[in-house]
């Protein structure tokens, strides 16, 4: 656990766009045969995977819909002019820190200091997008995340070699199109 904790403190403390971009291709997909509860029917986009260990963010699991007020304020971020009253979807990003918000947003917008980026995505913590999103001027196409998913070296490994989690290779579905079907869609389809 000691490790766990020590890898999440260098990866949640120091955002750099390091990673593979084929890792952005690569859904972790709960089996039917998943036997943590938490994680049944999950969805997992992931950013990070070696042997210094694993992270990514579930993306099927909407917690709540709020107001984007309601999330500025319960996040100490100051309320901008001229916000846009609009709903916003809150959703389970994993256990490990559901205190911190991670947001996964479309390329259209610069967000400064992304954990990771490539051509279509970008994943960071950065709480401007925020304020921008409120104000009409955030990415077209996002998702707001509480806690991250992750895993100390090689215990990822151990849970997909037990039959837990099976790896996908997306090549064609969005992760913004994430519908309560979006599981069952991608655990039996043999396109992705």
């Amino acid at each position: 656990m000691r490790n766990l904790f020590l890898f999440l403190f260098l990866f949640l403390s120091f955002p750099q766009n390091i990673l593979s971009e084929d890792v952005f291709t690569e859904l972790l997909v709960a089996t039917p045969n998943m036997s943590d509860p938490r994680f049944k029917e999950t969805v997992i986009f992931m950013f990070y995977h070696n042997n210094e260990g694993a992270a990514g963010l579930v993306v099927n699991k909407p917690l709540l819909t709020m107001s984007i007020i309601e999330l500025l304020k319960e996040n100490n971020v100051t309320l901008p002019e001229k916000i846009i009253q609009n709903e916003i979807t809150l959703y389970w990003g994993g256990p490990v820190h559901p205190e911190r918000l991670f947001f996964i947003h479309s390329s259209d917008y610069n967000s400064s200091n992304p954990i990771f980026s490539n051509k279509d995505l970008i994943v960071t913590r950065s709480a401007e997008i925020l304020t921008d999103i409120a104000t009409n001027k955030g990415p077209k196409k996002y998702l707001i995340l509480s806690g991250i998913a992750a895993w100390e070296p090689g215990q990822l490994d151990m849970e997909i070699d037990q039959g837990g989690w099976d790896k996908k290779n997306n090549s064609y579905l969005s992760i913004f199109d994430n519908g309560n079907e979006m599981w069952d869609r991608i655990i039996n389809s043999r396109d992705i």
